[in-house]
């Protein structure tokens, strides 16, 4: 079994920091496929396209490190599309700088519905490398893995994230600032650049998205509910599955919560939530079964915007709720089998 790390060429620092960490915690070498890395790469005299063909059909465990750039990139699209095709087991894992609520990731080859991370978030990388030990030799020793984990995650952070470019701008003068501020015209919304929390819907946020907020901020909201907009934010899943699709919705939310060291108040308490996010006028169906019953919903738009430029008050709400549901014996440690290898 390998590992092909699918990557634009234009991403290969953070490429190679994950070679890095993977060879650190007990991937062979000859187990990891990195074409931008001459060691890890294309052997000398071989025809790219032949060889990278017959390394995706042989089912290696992909990992997508996807961006805009990746995107922009025709290889990339070819090894997506070939690696789709075959069916490999796989990880999705996004840049910094790039959103799954992208146009591009939502329609492209890859179930937008499916868990992807960034790649400097600690607790998912953590969670990545637990689910490798079923197929490669990760080391055994916890404190090691956490801290080539902790290292790896301050490398990345360390990068440079690029600008994006905007696809329409305009420079608005105002009489109260030195510098211009500069703003992206989208879909009849202008998000301000210095004022990285506020969205200006030319409609205003409707009323049902208004109330959801002031209660967050009052404590009106259940815990549960606080929790789900946490997950869809920390997974940018902001389509759920319900009715007979639930059950696969709930076991993701149960990876999930071991991941975090959550308890299982959202898992349990999932169907009702649903029920209560649509009393409130906060989903719509988005597929139906063949009897035409609901089998997934998703945030209406206007909360969406909210849950990707959620303001600090919203985000330390968040933190409280998260805080109070934090599992007394952390799930995750149930993968040490031996006292000595409890991280303390």
């Amino acid at each position: 079994m390998k590992i092909f790390i699918s990557h634009s060429s234009k991403n290969a620092n953070y490429g190679q920091a994950l070679v890095d960490l993977l060879v650190a915690v007990g991937v062979n070498n000859e187990q990891i496929i990195f074409t931008s890395n001459d060691a890890f790469g294309i052997p000398t005299g071989q025809n790219i396209f032949n060889w990278l063909r017959a390394r995706i059909t042989e089912k290696p465990y992909v990992v997508y490190l996807l961006s805009s750039d990746y995107y922009s990139s025709i290889a990339c699209m070819n090894e997506m599309g070939a690696a789709w095709v075959v069916e490999n087991e796989h990880t999705i894992i996004f840049t910094p700088e790039f959103k799954a609520s992208s146009p591009e990731f939502q329609n492209g080859a890859l179930d937008p519905r499916e868990m992807g991370f960034k790649i400097n978030n600690h607790d998912r990388v953590t969670g990545f490398i637990e689910t490798l030990r079923v197929l490669f030799p990760i080391s055994t020793k916890a404190v090691f893995v956490s801290q080539k984990i902790r290292e790896f995650i301050e490398k990345v952070n360390s990068f440079e994230v690029p600008r994006q470019s905007l696809p329409i701008t305009q420079i608005v003068k105002n009489e109260n600032h030195v510098n211009p501020i500069i703003t992206t015209i989208k879909e009849e919304k202008i998000i301000v650049e210095n004022s990285p929390n506020k969205i200006i819907d030319s409609n205003s946020k409707t009323s049902q998205v208004d109330k959801l907020f002031k209660d967050l901020q009052e404590g009106k909201l259940k815990d549960e509910e606080i929790i789900l907009l946490h997950y869809s934010i920390d997974t940018a899943r902001f389509k759920l599955g319900v009715g007979w699709k639930s059950s696969g919705e709930i076991e993701n939310i149960k990876t999930w919560e071991d991941v975090n060291s959550l308890n299982s108040k959202l898992s349990l308490g999932y169907d009702e939530v649903i029920r209560r996010f649509e009393l409130k006028k906060l989903t719509k169906v988005t597929e139906l079964t063949s009897s035409n019953n609901p089998r997934e919903v998703a945030f209406i738009s206007d909360l969406t915007n909210l849950l990707l430029g959620l303001p600090e008050e919203g985000n330390l709400k968040i933190k409280e709720a998260l805080a109070r549901n934090e599992s007394v014996i952390p799930k995750s440690w149930n993968i040490f089998e031996k006292e000595d290898d409890l991280p303390f």
